[in-house]
């Protein structure tokens, strides 16, 4: 009971990990254009405010669960906005899409295999399925639809946008919201390394992963020194997942149920990881629609890009900024809720409407509802359901865009943070970046990632 009261799970996987990167150019001569026409089909311009009373003029613009937020008051406003940059992906990650036409398929229990050969790839670069990329074929709509496993196809594509950043660290916090506001913050950090979708080519992989990855609690007191190890594998197999507890001073080895778990007793669970971090075979997909909607998102990102700084041992670091999301509970006056972001703008998107069902009975939630923008390759929202089909909680993923070595990546979290609502408990957990994010550190290798190094970090 203590294992799963502390720790079960690991949410942040994402909490910087779903990149899509691009080139400082764009690839989208268009796209003021396009933005342009979603305004006109929305009868919405940039500078608009929707208050409670209107919100039937942004009606299916949201998840419903989230328009509530609106329509009750805690969300008191929303403020349209406009990206005054091209946010989707660069040519050369295009062209590498393009590429993989015709190179993968799913197998019988959906897991990506090489169509000429049915073996496990050791890297993918691009999206495996460029059939349904909104950036690679014209009738990606058409397809997507037409497709019995188009859904899973499109998550594939979805995941490997968020590898393609590498190697990645960031320390975060997780904010504890509740009725009366703030009620307490803890301290971790969060290190990947990817082999697939990574732009430096296929690495040495004897053991055939996907990633590896570690994060851990650094303060308070009572929680520090828990760290917990993943291992992702290529053949669709569950995860190999570690803890280290510093209780009992010991290793113990958590199930793939443990995944759907709250995270040291916060709101997030180890799949709200990017959306969704979960293996993309333990859910049953299905697509159920392609429309325009809104993306909340921190103003100064609507903006421009984050530029990272170059270090001389070839790391790439952006400092976490005092412009980030500022939460309801920080603003003197705020008449919303105290867990609300205060410093957004609300910009028309494409999104694909995706729906997941556990296959595992043991899995905390039942079906989940998923806004990804297909521009960019990542989620926005996702509504959880219950066991008995009761809408339960809301994850709300603020996005930002680095610039780095002549790339551009747009992702979810990043410098920015997630919001976890959960509507059951009336309560919410805030993740934020702290200190910095670094992609590309060439210290971080393999080696960091073994059980041994989660007992020694633990100490």
């Amino acid at each position: 009971m203590m294992v799963k009261r502390v720790l079960i799970g690991s949410f942040v996987m994402g909490i910087m990990v779903a990149f899509l990167v691009q080139s400082a150019a764009g690839a989208n001569p268009k796209w003021k254009e396009e933005q342009k026409a979603w305004f006109e089909q929305l009868g919405l311009k940039s500078g608009d405010i929707i208050k409670p009373a209107d919100w039937k003029k942004v009606d299916g613009l949201l998840p419903p669960e989230m328009l509530e937020w609106l329509k009750r008051g805690d969300l008191p406003q929303l403020r349209i906005g406009e990206f005054m940059y091209d946010v989707e992906a660069d040519d050369e990650w295009v062209n590498a899409c393009k590429k993989n036409a015709g190179k993968f398929r799913l197998n019988e229990k959906e897991v990506l295999v090489e169509a000429a050969t049915g073996k496990y790839p050791l890297w993918v670069y691009g999206t495996p399925f460029p059939e349904v990329d909104m950036m690679c074929d014209p009738d990606w709509k058409k397809n997507l639809a037409s497709d019995p496993h188009g859904g899973a196809k499109y998550n594939y594509n979805r995941f490997n946008h968020a590898m393609r950043g590498s190697i990645l660290h960031a320390p975060f916090s997780l904010e504890w919201i509740g009725p009366g506001g703030f009620e307490r913050i803890v301290y971790c950090y969060w290190t990947q390394y990817c082999y697939w979708g990574r732009s430096d080519g296929q690495q040495s992989n004897p053991m055939k992963y996907k990633y590896l990855q570690l994060i851990g609690v650094q303060k308070p007191y009572d929680l520090s020194g828990i760290n917990q190890l993943t291992v992702r594998h290529i053949d669709g197999r569950d995860d190999d997942f570690y803890v280290y507890i510093p209780a009992i001073r010991r290793i113990k080895k958590m199930s793939g149920a443990n995944r759907s778990d709250p995270y040291v007793g916060s709101d997030a669970t180890q799949d709200d990881a990017g959306g969704f971090g979960g293996l993309e075979n333990s859910m049953i997909w299905r697509f159920l629609e392609t429309k325009i909607g809104l993306l909340g998102i921190v103003e100064r990102d609507a903006q421009g890009t984050n530029k990272m700084k170059g270090l001389p041992n070839g790391n790439w670091r952006v400092a976490a900024d005092p412009t980030d999301v500022t939460a309801g509970w920080e603003v003197e006056g705020w008449k919303g809720a105290s867990w609300i972001p205060v410093n957004l703008v609300w910009i028309p998107r494409p999104y694909v409407v995706i729906e997941a069902t556990p296959k595992d009975p043991y899995y905390n939630s039942g079906k989940t509802i998923y806004w990804t923008d297909p521009g960019t390759g990542t989620t926005s929202y996702k509504i959880y359901r219950n066991k008995a089909g009761e809408y339960w909680k809301t994850l709300f993923i603020l996005q930002r865009c680095l610039e780095w070595m002549g790339k551009k990546g747009y992702h979810a979290g990043g410098t920015c943070g997630y919001l976890i609502r959960d509507e059951k408990m009336n309560h919410s957990t805030l993740a934020r970046i702290t200190e910095y994010v670094e992609l590309e550190n060439p210290n971080i290798t393999p080696a960091n990632f073994t059980i041994e190094r989660l007992r020694t970090l633990g100490k």
